[in-house]
């Protein structure tokens, strides 16, 4: 099992395809898209806390500095058989009860 952050970014409406990307590219799901009142788009999305780790140093360099995020602990989720394989051959484990 492994937790599950809900993750809300406000960006600039030209940066919301590379910090889109980078959420996918963090086996983030994003659950939907709303407008600011200063113009600018919210991101609203789930992504495994284990790969937030960073994030906020990479959405600093993907919208030169212009955007914010917020993370907050919504729930535990399985992990998928090949993460977990990869755990457990990374800790000498038996993968093989996998």
């Amino acid at each position: 099992m492994e937790p599950i952050m809900k993750v809300e970014v406000v960006t600039p409406e030209e940066s919301m395809g590379d910090v889109i990307g980078d959420l996918n590219k963090r086996r983030g799901m994003v659950q939907g898209m709303d407008d600011a009142r200063s113009g600018a788009k919210i991101v609203k999305a789930m992504v495994p806390l284990a790969e937030m780790f960073g994030y906020v140093t990479a959405l600093r360099t993907i919208t030169s500095g212009r955007a914010t995020s917020s993370m907050e602990y919504d729930h535990h989720e399985a992990v998928s058989s090949s993460i977990a394989k990869a755990i457990l051959e990374e800790n000498k484990g038996r993968a093989d009860l996998v």
